[in-house]
């Protein structure tokens, strides 16, 4: 028989485990708590995009992006990141006043807090789990404000990723391909927003919402296609270092960073597990697609044209502790050390 749910209005993937299942799953999470415990690297911040700023202040003047960029790389520290980036958000930034960009911004940002409360609140029970699931959705938000802030195409991609996943149902996706769609042209390294939920439609049998994502995939390739050769033509290509065969050492630090931001590296990893996990139980599709977002941008980050994807799921890190204790719960339950069979003699 399968107990209650804590939170849940439905008893995790977890609940349906094996008993010898449960034990190592169980003994894996805190092997895993541990580590991330003792983690001793320092949790980093994103590096301030200082180029997109100074292109920003020179077209409102009346320059051209790539002319302005080819004069500012040379002395710009972050010039090499900034390659791969397209004049999009700079055009649209260059083109409005900056209390028109802090308002799009809060509006952003306004609406993902009101699609995720809805979206999130259906999948809790009581009042409770609701109103802690809204608390860590702001938390999540906030985050993604200061992650813009720090660094906007970072931001927006984190942003619309996060919408994106939030709009997505299996009768309804076209308005969260045109979102993924964005962000794969305001940054280039969302590009495995589209790519990943393109293989999960796969992997569910729908091929009409799978060619949707393919379709957004191609528009933000066409669009880095484009932005590579220009820039290539316009300036002389910079010598970088080969890719790592692991993601590097600092994805998970700029993660941490971005999503749990003033949290100490030890406790942060840990609360990113915790978080993983509670998606991972979710027993609905929008949990798998979380997860597989934040693994794949950890381990793409720095290999596609050094791009760091390792921050596209940073808004949602925080959200997924709300599904933490179930998982945790349907864990001890399936885990006893003996099997308790109770028998019942009736007399008649």
């Amino acid at each position: 028989m399968t107990s209650a749910p804590l939170l849940l209005v439905a008893p995790t993937r977890l609940g349906a485990m094996g008993r010898g299942a449960a034990r190592w799953w169980g003994a894996a999470l805190l092997l895993s708590l541990v580590a991330a415990v003792g983690l001793s690297e320092t949790s980093a911040r994103p590096a301030a995009e200082l180029l997109h700023d100074s292109i920003v202040a020179a077209m409102r003047h009346g320059a051209r992006y790539y002319e302005t960029f080819r004069d500012l790389a040379r002395a710009a520290p972050d010039a090499s990141d900034a390659r791969a980036l397209p004049p999009t958000l700079a055009a649209v930034s260059a083109a409005v006043p900056n209390w028109a960009m802090l308002l799009l911004v809060g509006a952003a940002l306004a609406g993902l807090v009101a699609v995720g409360v809805q979206r999130l609140a259906a999948l809790l029970a009581g009042a409770a789990g609701q109103v802690l699931a809204a608390l860590l959705l702001v938390a999540g938000t906030a985050a993604a404000a200061l992650l813009w802030e720090q660094a906007p195409h970072a931001g927006w991609a984190a942003l619309l990723a996060a919408y994106a996943l939030l709009l997505r149902r299996a009768d309804r996706w076209g308005t969260a391909a045109a979102l993924g769609c964005a962000a794969a042209v305001i940054d280039p390294a969302a590009l495995l927003v589209p790519a990943v939920m393109a293989v999960l439609a796969l992997h569910d049998g729908s091929a009409r919402e799978a060619l949707g994502w393919l379709v957004a995939c191609a528009v933000g390739a066409a669009v880095l296609a484009c932005h590579l050769w220009t820039i290539a033509a316009v300036v002389p290509p910079m010598l970088e270092p080969l890719p790592e065969l692991i993601a590097p050492p600092d994805a998970l630090a700029r993660l941490l960073g971005a999503a749990l931001p003033g949290v100490a590296p030890g406790p942060a990893a840990a609360l990113l597990l915790l978080s993983l996990l509670g998606w991972a139980a979710l027993p609905r599709a929008l949990g798998t697609r979380v997860v597989a977002l934040a693994v794949v941008g950890l381990a793409a980050d720095g290999r596609v044209a050094g791009l760091h994807s390792a921050t596209l799921a940073a808004a949602l890190v925080a959200p997924g502790l709300a599904f933490a204790p179930d998982a945790i719960a349907d864990l001890l339950r399936g885990a006893p050390g003996r099997r308790r069979i109770t028998v019942t003699r009736v007399t008649r």
